[in-house]
């Protein structure tokens, strides 16, 4: 998928933009947030939790981090919201930015919207006043969006009504049909694809305009474009496996922290025990054969500890930043934030990139071995 850099860097402003409202934002944290039908927030709404449910108003924006966010009330201003899954059924008077798994919008949104995900359904009952920009797997379209309508995606399906230009570029040339145009599709406007296989537009489906096929072009490899496609990824998957520290084990998580501190040198020894052992450990058993089950086990609990190991490192990294240096009192989803950009950038630098991340990856992996094998004592 080749997205110029500028596109990447676009679309990660019009998402985490608004940090100025929060320091007049109401902030709520914990397990469950929830926001009554009868219930106004006046001003912004800062939420992080297991689950967060709105179905009052908030007069200002929603800033949220959750494994789960619901929106079935009104919203004045904007929503900026990361989450495995979100669900905008209600009404909101701004732009709604979201990055996550499973997103769905089957509510109205005055302005913009600009969503990050695997699959993301703008549904039935979706009223979208201005554009919509959409970066998904998979994606369905049946509602009304006033605006154009920009996709990068794999497979589309579109059903609904798009009031000016729809764009399409596919990045998987593997698909057997990429692009479906359903019966009763309206689209004012030009259509404009890219991808390996023409679009299928169904018969009762209306284009205004033209329609405007290109083949994906086999272009030499851009290293400013890789390096920005690469970064994002980066940062972006850190944050999702940081979900699970911040929301379902805050308590471990400060423990784990509080231990990083104290224990900077013997968490790194420990950590670089594990990181060269196991692979080794996992050849013994495979030549054993009936090990060979054990070894690939064994090598999938090292890799995903290798994840979270700098995950863990990157939240770190955020506090000593945000609380230690800058002396400004957060949460964990912010230093998380900050914390997966700094790691990033630091493991794509040349010739010590590959060096820091190894510290890294070790500091976290001696934390988590340290942690687990010292449980008793923590319970």
């Amino acid at each position: 998928m080749n997205i110029k850099p500028i596109k990447i860097i676009i679309f990660l402003a019009v998402l985490i933009w608004p940090l100025s409202g929060l320091k007049a934002a109401e902030t709520n944290a914990g397990q469950a947030v929830f926001v009554a039908q009868n219930e106004v927030i006046t001003g912004n709404l800062f939420a992080a939790g297991d689950t967060i449910t709105v179905d009052g108003v908030i007069s200002g924006d929603l800033i949220a981090a959750a494994k789960s966010i619901t929106v079935n009330g009104r919203i004045e201003g904007d929503i900026i919201a990361v989450a495995q899954n979100i669900h905008v059924n209600g009404e909101i008077g701004g732009n709604v930015r979201i990055f996550g798994n499973s997103l769905i919008i089957n509510g109205s949104v005055a302005r913009n919207v600009n969503a990050l995900g695997s699959e993301i359904t703008i549904g039935e009952k979706a009223r979208i006043g201005w554009d919509t920009l959409i970066m998904a797997s998979n994606t369905q379209i049946k509602g009304v969006i006033d605006g154009a309508l920009n996709v990068y995606c794999k497979q589309a399906i579109i059903s609904g009504k798009i009031g000016k230009t729809a764009t399409f570029k596919v990045y998987d040339e593997n698909q057997a049909q990429s692009i479906i145009i359903s019966k009763g599709a309206i689209i004012n406007g030009d259509l404009n694809y890219t991808a390996k296989n023409k679009v299928d537009i169904k018969e009762g489906a209306e284009i205004s305009g033209q329609t405007n096929y290109k083949m994906p072009q086999i272009k030499t490899k851009n290293n400013v474009a890789t390096w920005a496609w690469e970064r994002l990824f980066s940062i972006l998957s850190i944050i999702l496996i940081g979900l699970i520290f911040i929301f379902v084990t805050p308590q471990n998580t400060r423990k784990l922290l509080i231990e990083m501190r104290a224990k900077f040198g013997k968490l790194m020894l420990i950590g670089l025990i594990v990181f060269l052992i196991v692979p080794p450990l996992a050849i013994v058993l495979v030549i054993t054969i009936i090990g060979i089950p054990l070894a690939a086990i064994l090598l999938a609990i090292w890799l995903a500890l290798i994840l979270l190991a700098k995950t863990l490192v990157a939240i770190l990294v955020g506090e000593l930043i945000i609380k230690d240096l800058i002396k400004f009192q957060t949460n964990f989803f912010w230093t998380l934030l900050v914390g997966s950009i700094v790691i990033s950038l630091l493991f794509s630098l040349p010739f010590i990139g590959w060096i820091i991340k190894l510290i890294i990856i070790c500091l976290g992996l001696g934390s988590l071995s340290f942690y687990v094998t010292n449980q008793s004592k923590n319970i």
